[in-house]
């Protein structure tokens, strides 16, 4: 049996505190690190102490994604401990360009209508935010399928992209654990990050094509717990799983309802949704927006059209 124990850490973002979680079977295992800031480093040790855990005990370190939140101490741990650090590649590679994040995207986000100096504004936040630091020594990548054993126990690696594309959840068909990153939440719906397709350039992932086809898998798993990275543990998965839907929907019809006037780029429906949102919130606003409608356009809910440079969306009927 695995012996689980959660870890809530403080973050600087707007997210909240983030979890992280302990398992003390051999390999000792850390499931995420927290974000890189003395606060959570100093919160970390303490409630490894009050576990019986130290910090050289560490052998393994998962990540679920590569988001700051979730892996921004893992070059930390990996230093002092020598544990080996677990993730997709995708996440990898992405974690090592951390400060390329906006940068790659520049094509796409003036595709939606944003203006440069609020372009400016967006990657000033991203830079007072602590990044990710990958020199680790020992990496080992992982893939959809495979499994992780410990003296009693093992996990399943589940690949569920959508709020990353290399998102991995870990999966205890023994004891129905189910540890979800930022895959599934309780109390709020994962955000489909922008992201480039990178087999396609110049196009996008169908982030939130992925991230709805991913529920339909893990609605047909056996849970007991759901270990989240944000907010409380919970059971009722499936009602999680339909209250995603429910908000999917929301938005798609708040989306044809704000078309109604006639067609709109992405950043001129991101502020009519989001009215008052700033910095790094607006990314992830034109984000949304941006992946629920690629998902419409695959449905014909809506057509675009292109005029200087910029992506114009209306409605179909």
């Amino acid at each position: 049996m695995l012996r689980v124990y959660q870890i809530t850490l403080p973050t600087p973002y707007r997210v909240g505190p983030v979890n992280i979680y302990v398992i003390k079977n051999r390999p000792v295992t850390l499931i995420d690190t927290g974000a890189d800031t003395p606060e959570a480093y100093k919160v970390l040790r303490h409630m490894l102490a009050l576990l019986n855990v130290d910090i050289n005990d560490i052998e393994r370190l998962l990540i679920t994604h590569s988001h700051p939140d979730h892996a921004g101490m893992a070059a930390k741990i990996a230093a002092l401990s020598g544990a080996v650090t677990m993730s997709h590649e995708i996440e990898f590679q992405k974690m090592a360009k951390f400060e390329e994040i906006i940068g790659e995207r520049v094509p796409y986000l003036l595709e939606m209508g944003i203006g440069l100096e609020e372009l400016q504004v967006i990657q000033d936040d991203r830079n007072e935010m602590p990044g990710v630091n990958m020199a680790v020594e020992k990496v080992r990548t992982l893939t959809d399928g495979d499994w992780l054993e410990f003296d009693e126990g093992a996990l399943q690696v589940l690949h569920l992209p959508g709020h990353s594309p290399g998102h991995l959840c870990f999966y205890s068909p023994e004891q129905k654990f189910f540890f979800s990153g930022d895959f599934m939440i309780s109390h709020i719906s994962p955000n489909p990050l922008l992201e480039p397709d990178p087999d396609h350039p110049g196009r996008r992932l169908p982030t939130l094509g992925q991230y709805l086809d991913g529920l339909k898998q893990v609605e047909k798993l056996d849970i007991s717990v759901v270990f989240p990275g944000h907010g409380g543990v919970f059971s009722d998965y499936h009602g999680v799983i339909a209250g995603v839907r429910e908000h999917h929907e929301q938005q798609v019809n708040l989306i044809l309802n704000r078309l109604k006037g006639g067609e709109l780029n992405v950043y001129q429906l991101c502020r009519k949704v989001y009215s008052g949102i700033h910095g790094w919130s607006v990314f992830l606003g034109l984000s949304e927006i941006q992946a629920n409608l690629d998902w419409m356009m695959e449905y014909r809910l809506v057509r675009s059209n292109k005029r200087d440079g910029i992506v114009y969306y209306q409605k179909t009927n």
